[in-house]
């Protein structure tokens, strides 16, 4: 095969992909120019579990550039093993707590447990947590749990979730200054609709439904919460 013809089909191979990424969860959102209001007061902390390199690299990809935009100071820790990084997220978080009126946490990990670590902090730092963010599968049950430890606000999946859908979408909503409410509804709205292209792409082997049963994210506390809002 002659190299031209070749880097042609590598080039309709790679705007095929492109396509069909876009058509199955792209919304056309970009990042925003500047952060909200108030980037000074919030700081970020964020772990990811031990999964596949690709999915690691991937997950840090995504989320480190809007963490250092719209934070003035993130932590990001990515887990080798099962209840690694214990001492360094709670060395960081605290010191997040102590210097911040305003911490987000963000649980990118399967089911997981991560708030009896955070629960051995002293209650008086635990109440400038603000906002709890989990991917665990079967982890929206956790909200009240986190909600007493000091957050404002959670939110969570209830299920087998495949919450990297709704991830990708919610994390742009909240750092474009979006309430919890409506990243969580508007974000759930298009998960649902790329469960629905996926199913209509794999001619109805994938349930979109069942999908959305288990994946659908909820909130609890403060739904009214945003980026920029005022300590």
């Amino acid at each position: 095969m002659k190299k031209g013809h070749a880097a042609l089909i590598a080039l309709t191979l790679t705007l095929w992909a492109y396509a069909l990424a876009t058509l199955t969860v792209g919304d056309g959102m970009i990042r925003a120019a500047s952060a909200a209001p108030g980037r000074e007061l919030r700081a970020a902390v964020a772990i990811r579990d031990d999964v596949t390199p690709f999915q690691k690299w991937g997950t840090k990809m995504f989320t480190w550039g809007y963490l250092r935009r719209y934070y003035d100071v993130a932590w990001y820790f990515t887990q080798s093993r099962e209840n690694d990084q214990e001492e360094s997220l709670l060395a960081s978080l605290n010191i997040a707590l102590e210097r911040y009126p305003q911490v987000d946490v963000f649980l990118l990990a399967h089911d997981n447990r991560y708030l009896n670590w955070v629960a051995a902090l002293p209650a008086e730092r635990r109440q400038r947590l603000r906002f709890v963010y989990n991917t665990g599968c079967h982890n929206q049950p956790q909200g009240p749990r986190w909600i007493t430890l000091g957050a404002d606000a959670y939110v969570g999946h209830p299920g087998y979730s495949l919450s990297p859908f709704f991830y990708y979408y919610f994390l742009r909503r909240w750092t474009r200054g979006h309430t919890i409410q409506e990243a969580t509804e508007e974000s759930n709205r298009l998960m649902e609709r790329a469960f629905k292209t996926w199913e209509r792409l794999s001619f109805g082997r994938v349930n979109a439904a069942h999908l959305m049963r288990e994946s659908v994210a909820a909130y609890h506390g403060n739904d009214q919460l945003r980026l920029g809002g005022l300590p």
